[in-house]
């Protein structure tokens, strides 16, 4: 039996895909999986850029399979175990030092938006939906739905989706700013692909620091910024654009 999350590497790109039949549920072993992806790719100096995608066409990745929540819902299954993990490893992808892109190929509803919300961008397929519906079923989401959503796009909307626990397409995210590009049909992790190449281009120091900056505030980015005037990148970028050539970064 394969693995149900595989790290595959194009180039400085590293491809994670969860592959769990028939909804990419997550229950344990994909949470193992996207654990020691996060806990790999984090050290591996390497990599420039993340994708994560799922395989098939029913969902990018749903919640708790049945028998766990099952679980939950009995108490037979630690509610307290289970939040803290899902979280733990929520958290592990977000703070992962490398931009990372969601490519999501197919409906990322319930848990499976809440995967795509720790990732820096979302590039959606024309036909994947977006949606937290658990109010439907006597919930809320439980592994950061309410807190990244809000960062995401607007309160006001947030909270109506949050509150009917509807859902949404590709186009109607896109506009909302959820989703940052809709690919052509089929060609989600292609054009999630295109966009990570485009990143690992640039100088890692940077997009790191890009990253590291935006969830810091104002002290640290000016201590980011002081860092990065003091980089061989930084000085071969002012000195090509004002030479007008094409920049030779470093790779590391």
């Amino acid at each position: 039996m394969s693995e149900p999350v595989r790290v595959e590497r194009e180039g400085r790109v590293a491809v994670v895909t969860v592959d769990s039949p028939p909804v990419n549920a997550i229950g344990d072993a994909v949470l193992d999986g996207l654990a020691a992806a996060a806990a790999e790719l984090g050290a591996d100096h390497g990599v420039r850029a993340v994708v994560l995608t799922g395989a098939g066409e029913k969902s990018f990745m749903a919640g708790a399979d049945l028998d766990e929540l099952r679980g939950l819902l009995d108490g037979t299954v630690s509610r307290e175990e289970y939040t803290g993990r899902v979280r733990a490893v929520l958290t592990a992808w977000e703070r992962l030092p490398e931009p990372t892109i969601a490519a999501v190929q197919a409906p990322a509803v319930g848990g499976g938006l809440e995967v795509a919300l720790v990732c820096d961008l979302i590039v959606a397929d024309p036909a994947a939906r977006f949606g937290l519906p658990e109010v439907r079923l006597g919930l809320i989401p439980g592994a950061g739905g309410t807190q990244r959503l809000p960062q995401r796009i607007p309160v006001a909307r947030a909270k109506e989706l949050l509150l009917l626990g509807s859902t949404i397409g590709a186009e109607d995210a896109q506009e909302l700013g959820l989703v940052n590009r809709v690919s052509d049909p089929g060609a989600a992790l292609e054009a999630a692909l295109e966009l990570a190449g485009r990143i690992a281009a640039l100088p890692a120091l940077a997009t790191r620091a890009v990253k590291q900056a935006l969830g810091a505030g104002l002290d640290r980015e000016g201590e980011l910024f002081r860092e990065l005037l003091g980089s061989a990148d930084a000085r071969e970028g002012v000195a090509a654009f004002l030479e007008r050539r094409e920049p030779r970064f470093s790779r590391e």
